[in-house]
């Protein structure tokens, strides 16, 4: 029987491993993950607030890791390589969902010229999309090509800015805080990894706005680093059902080919018909202009992040706000493009090109 121990919060993994003869499953909370927990265990699954690393692992018996995530700055690689464990993340999981997020952040300014800083599984994709809309886009990204200091401070020009890169405090091109100060009037949009962009600097430098999701030092982020923000959410960007199910099918389906089985549930997205009033997204479609009325059924980041901020003003004192973080994130799962087929009633061949580009499909009756 191989052993697996897997983060609780991780959502559907029951499912995974339903009737399963060949898995013994474990769950526990991300802070009961430790060295002492894992000492017999066979594989880990877990997700980004646990930090993977030499210290959690020298002396057991744990072969596998499989990180539900699509980042892996949380992964210390050179000190697990000396421990012949095998180390996956589900790189692309929840990369339609995330530019969902951002698609939905856009409605906060009439702009079409945007900044892309990071173009992997994200950044491509926002801009294919979005070039289809008629932005203008800059891209940034040292690894995939040849830039200077005067690129990426053109990019940081434009009056949008989505960063959608790695992390790293070492190496060519570190990224630690990496944006510092903007504009007056820009907006920025930070999905990737808080320690990108100093908040508070930008906060007392500047009348810029910002729409993060994600924070310094989580799940103990900084508390000042939300006040002032124009809108703030917790870590929700790639949360949608969609995504949960891509990082699971990944992760599980590694799981059993490094054991050598085939005993682990594929999960399967079941779509649902959501009817929609073409009237209400048709002269957005016309323009050529992102239909945000339809986007905010899916993304109503607004409205979260009024719930969030008002939630973290109410627990400022709690001295057990990473598990307090961690239990907001896990109560706002988003609605997924993919996980809906839309009824409309007399779309143009055009109109239905331009939302299926979003990621929506079209039901037919």
């Amino acid at each position: 029987m191989i052993k697996v121990l897997a983060d609780k919060d991780i959502p559907y993994i029951d499912e995974v491993f339903k009737n399963s003869k060949d898995y013994q499953l474990t769950k526990l909370s991300f802070d009961e993950i430790t060295s002492n927990t894992l000492k017999d265990i066979d594989a880990l699954l877990s997700r980004s607030a646990t930090l993977l690393n030499g210290k959690l692992l020298e002396g057991t018996k744990v072969k596998f890791i499989g990180s539900l995530t699509s980042g892996e700055d949380h992964i210390n690689f050179n000190e697990i390589d000396n421990l012949e464990i095998e180390v996956n993340s589900a790189k692309g999981c929840n990369a339609q969902a995330v530019t969902e997020y951002i698609l939905d952040a856009l409605s906060a300014s009439k702009e079409k010229r945007l900044g892309i800083i990071g173009e992997g599984f994200v950044g491509s994709k926002l801009r294919k999309v979005l070039e289809a809309y008629d932005y203008e886009i800059k891209i940034y990204d040292p690894y995939l090509h040849k830039h200077n200091e005067k690129t990426l401070n053109d990019v940081l020009s434009f009056p949008i800015v989505s960063v959608n890169s790695s992390y790293s405090k070492e190496g060519k091109f570190p990224s630690h805080n990496l944006i510092s100060s903007l504009n007056p009037n820009q907006l920025l949009i930070n999905t990737s990894r808080g320690e990108i962009v100093d908040y508070i600097s930008i906060n007392n430098s500047s009348k810029a706005r910002l729409i993060c999701d994600v924070w310094n030092n989580e799940p103990s982020l900084d508390k000042e680093d939300i006040k002032n923000t124009f809108r703030a959410t917790p870590h929700i960007a790639g949360n949608t059902f969609e995504a949960k199910i891509n990082a699971l099918n990944i992760i599980s389906k590694k799981l059993d080919s490094f054991f050598d089985k085939k005993d682990l549930n594929k999960l399967v997205v079941k779509t649902k018909v959501l009817e929609i009033n073409s009237k209400n997204i048709s002269k957005s479609l016309d323009d050529n202009l992102l239909p945000f009325e339809l986007i905010d059924i899916f993304s109503p980041c607004n409205r979260v992040s009024s719930a969030f901020k008002k939630t973290i003003k109410e627990t400022i004192t709690d001295i057990n706000f990473a598990q307090k973080f961690q239990k907001i994130r896990k109560s706002f799962e988003r609605k997924g493009f993919g996980e809906y087929a839309l009824s409309v009633r007399k779309i143009k061949p055009s109109q239905q090109e331009k939302l299926s580009l979003l990621g929506f499909e079209i039901h037919r009756e």
